[in-house]
C-alpha cells in the first residue's frame, strides 16, 4: 500500500511540474531571428547581454549546429552575463542560436522570460 502511495504522489508530482515548465516557456520556438551578426573565418563572437540581478540569468535554448564553442558565462568581476561561440574549423556559412534571457525576478518570483535568436554569419 505504502508502494502504491509513494508512486501515485511521485506521478502527480511529476506532471504538476512538467506543465507548470511548459506554461513558462510558451512562444519560444515560434520567436523568429532577431539580430544577424559577421565574424571571420577562426574569430570568436562574445556578446554581452548585459546586467542581471542574482536570481535572473540566461541559457541556451537552441544549440548551434556548427559551433566549436557555444556558451553562456556570468563575468566573476561584475553583474554582466557573456554569450560566447567560435565556429568549427573551416565552417562558413549560417548558423543560429537561440538565447532564453530571464530578467525581472524580485527573490521571490520566476521573473520574465524573453527570448532572442541571433543568426551568426561566418564568412
Amino acid at each position: 500500500m505504502k508502494t502504491k502511495l509513494i508512486l501515485l504522489i511521485s506521478i502527480v508530482f511529476l506532471i504538476a511540474c512538467s506543465e507548470k515548465e511548459n506554461d513558462n516557456n510558451a512562444g519560444i520556438v515560434e520567436s523568429e531571428i532577431q539580430q544577424e551578426i559577421q565574424i571571420s573565418e577562426g574569430d570568436t563572437l562574445r556578446i554581452d547581454l548585459g546586467n542581471f540581478g542574482d536570481e535572473e540569468g540566461a541559457w541556451i535554448f537552441e544549440a548551434p549546429h556548427f559551433a566549436k564553442l557555444s556558451k553562456v558565462y556570468r563575468k566573476l568581476s561584475s553583474s554582466s552575463i557573456v554569450y560566447e561561440y567560435s565556429p568549427l574549423d573551416n565552417f562558413r556559412g549560417r548558423d543560429r542560436v537561440g538565447l532564453i534571457l530571464n530578467r525581472g525576478s524580485d527573490g521571490a518570483s520566476q521573473g520574465i522570460n524573453d527570448t532572442t535568436r541571433i543568426c551568426i554569419i561566418t564568412q
